[in-house]
């Protein structure tokens, strides 16, 4: 179990992100922050969530 660096919250950094939005979070979190692997899957889901809203330059399809 590790903190969230975000929320503070204990979570498994080891459990699967099934969620598309946890997903694009994650890949976010690799490829622009360099904090992967310090969110938890909700904080991720946020950040994705967003992204996917209004960041038509990272996940325009």
């Amino acid at each position: 179990m590790k903190a969230c660096r975000m929320c503070a919250r204990p979570f498994d950094p080891e459990l699967p992100l099934d969620d598309p939005a946890q997903q694009a979070g994650q890949l976010m979190a690799e490829e622009e922050y360099g904090d992967a692997g310090a969110l938890c899957g909700d904080c991720l889901a946020s950040r994705g969530r967003l992204a996917m809203m209004y960041r038509s330059d990272y996940f325009a399809g």
